[in-house]
């Protein structure tokens, strides 16, 4: 995965949280294409947070 073409917050917030980094590696290109749309519309760091969190298994 090349952290280059993430979005810059969504890359520190999984830099930060092994298990959705893994989490996203396992993604299908369809799947991750979703959630980088996802992290594109994030509207604030509280968004963000929600998106990694669901990778990582852990709702809000």
């Amino acid at each position: 995965m090349d952290m280059n073409q993430l979005p810059i917050g969504f890359a520190l917030g999984m830099s930060m949280k092994k298990d959705a980094l893994d989490a996203y590696s396992k993604l299908t290109e369809a799947e991750k294409e979703q959630v980088l749309n996802e992290c594109r519309d994030a509207k604030s760091k509280a968004d963000m947070d929600r998106i990694i969190s669901r990778l990582s298994g852990d709702w809000l």
